[in-house]
């Protein structure tokens, strides 16, 4: 049986998105972003940016980054979300 969305949303987040740039690439962007704490599910707010990195649009069109690359951007939201949370030690 598939887990029930709580609606409960910590304070700090990230967005990602995806911005198309010229010469055939595009830009993986990282943000903070802040929860309104008097809203829940949480209505987000920009925060601070954070950092971006840049793929091709044909790797990333047909998802053909390294296996690297890919734990590279798990690793970096997920150290960032603990970062923003308080949680790195």
């Amino acid at each position: 049986m598939p887990d029930v969305d709580d609606a409960i949303r910590a304070e700090n987040g990230v967005v990602v998105c995806l911005r198309t740039t010229e010469d055939g690439k595009s830009k993986l962007i990282f943000d903070d972003a802040k929860g309104s704490s008097d809203l829940n599910p949480v209505e987000w707010s920009f925060s601070s940016f954070n950092t971006w990195h840049e793929y091709s649009d044909e790797d990333l069109d047909q998802m053909k980054l390294g296996s690297r690359e890919y734990q590279m951007i798990g690793e970096n939201l997920v150290a960032r979300l603990l970062a923003l949370n308080g949680r790195i030690k």
